[in-house]
């Protein structure tokens, strides 16, 4: 009996531990930028998928010194410390933008 308890401890521990590498993949982010622009964003593998002007946009990572940044060939977005910039995106470029609170408390994805 005491066996199994820790056998089952051991693999709640450890699919802790997996789900808590990956717990921002999926997590949509909304921002808010200068001019009353928006966007929004989810993490996916090594890549983000960005939502601007009616329309979504697959980017992949790109080698940055400081920060995070994300690139298509035309569409590049930047992040660093708590300020994103979206350029190449219809209606762009997005600047000086916040993450702002989701306005539901339940995100699909």
């Amino acid at each position: 009996m005491i066996r199994s308890l820790l056998l089952g401890a051991a693999l709640l521990a450890l699919a802790a531990c997996q789900s808590a590498q990956n717990l921002n993949e999926g997590e949509r982010l909304n921002w808010r930028c200068d001019g009353g622009k928006d966007f929004s964003l989810r993490n996916v593998s090594d890549a983000v998928e960005i939502y601007a002007a009616g329309e979504t946009h697959r980017l992949e990572r790109v080698a940055s010194e400081d920060g995070r940044a994300y690139s298509n060939g035309e569409i590049t977005y930047t992040e660093d410390g708590g300020r994103a910039t979206l350029a190449g995106v219809y209606g762009g470029p997005y600047e000086n933008c916040q993450r702002r609170a989701s306005d539901w408390w339940f995100q699909p994805w």
